[in-house]
């Protein structure tokens, strides 16, 4: 079973989220497929412990609090991740790993409880057989909860496999915030290569991004895979050629899946295949039959003059000289 566990809500917990926020989160969460959510003692607070029934939670507890015995005792609460020690039956015992060289006490995990280890930045350094072997011989992946961070970039790609090689669950963030693997990247990841949630309805990842970028202010990158606007925006003669012809040659999946738009760029890099989609989509195909050639050059030469995409009013306004030469001739 695959467990993807999203801790976006505890990276953002100095944000000071509303309620509305967070069961506007929580909502959308569940709508892409999540069902496992990492949470702290001060949201669990600001909610005052109203957890909506529609998730498995994760606590995550400091030591001092931990100490303390300062945290809510809560049925809602599936485990509570404990700093390197279990003293109760859902306690998850948490470690920080950097290394995997690291001269680190684990207590070896009894039958049928859990570990988590966040860190393990470097763990695909060596090449991800020796990466994977090497996470072997300390744990026993099926008792391991693991959240990779991503100093050298490699973490959703560690947590990815972990979870191929039957890990029991990663911990991850959306867009990878607070140095995580990206929840969004290894969710599609894993529909495409292990056909996961393979009846899905993922449209409500454009949604989780407006929630996003009004909760931290700025606008999310429109490359940033699976969120990005633009992702699905292509120029390149033969790539339109290609992906209007059969788009699973360039995509790994449709652009509608993720609620998103796939779009033909005009410009100097495009092809008659990019003057024939839009002479279709605005029904100008008798018009321009004859004339391709031309308009493409024209598109190609302004593009480049200004150092911009033609947009469709202006691929319009082009189109309509060839018409009313021919309607002169």
């Amino acid at each position: 079973m695959i467990r993807i566990i999203d801790a976006t809500l505890c990276i953002l917990d100095d944000y000071n989220l509303t309620r509305e926020q967070i069961y506007h989160f929580v909502e959308l969460m569940g709508e892409i497929g999540i069902s496992n959510l990492q949470i702290s003692t001060g949201l669990y607070e600001r909610l005052e412990g109203d957890l909506p029934d529609s998730m498995t939670y994760y606590l995550e507890m400091d030591a001092v609090s931990y100490m303390n015995e300062a945290y809510p005792n809560d049925k809602k609460i599936k485990y509570y991740f404990t700093p390197k020690q279990k003293k109760r039956e859902r306690e998850i015992p948490a470690y920080q790993i950097n290394d995997m060289e690291e001269p680190i006490r684990i207590v070896p995990a009894a039958e049928n409880s859990l570990q988590k280890v966040t860190g393990l930045d470097k763990l695909l350094l060596g090449g991800c057989s020796a990466g994977l072997e090497a996470l072997k011989k300390k744990f026993e992946l099926k008792q391991l909860i693991l959240c990779p961070e991503n100093t050298y970039h490699c973490a959703t790609a560690i947590a990815t496999l972990f979870l191929q090689n039957k890990g029991y669950a990663v911990v991850s963030t959306l867009l990878g915030i607070g140095n995580k693997a990206s929840t969004e990247q290894i969710l599609m990841a894993l529909h495409v290569m292990e056909r996961y949630m393979v009846n899905q309805d993922f449209k409500s990842f454009s949604r989780l991004k407006c929630w996003l970028e009004s909760v931290l202010g700025e606008q999310i990158s429109p490359m940033a895979p699976v969120l990005g606007k633009r992702i699905f925006y292509v120029e390149s003669g033969v790539h339109v050629d290609g992906i209007l012809k059969k788009y699973s040659n360039y995509e790994p999946y449709p652009a509608e899946l993720v609620g998103l738009e796939r779009e033909v760029i005009l410009g100097k890099h495009s092809g008659k295949g990019s003057v024939a989609f839009y002479s279709k989509k605005l029904h100008m195909e008798s018009s321009l039959q004859n004339h391709t050639e031309d308009l493409l050059q024209l598109i190609k030469e302004k593009s480049r003059a200004r150092g911009t995409a033609i947009t469709e009013e202006e691929f319009i306004e082009m189109a309509g000289r060839y018409e009313i030469h021919d309607e002169k001739a």
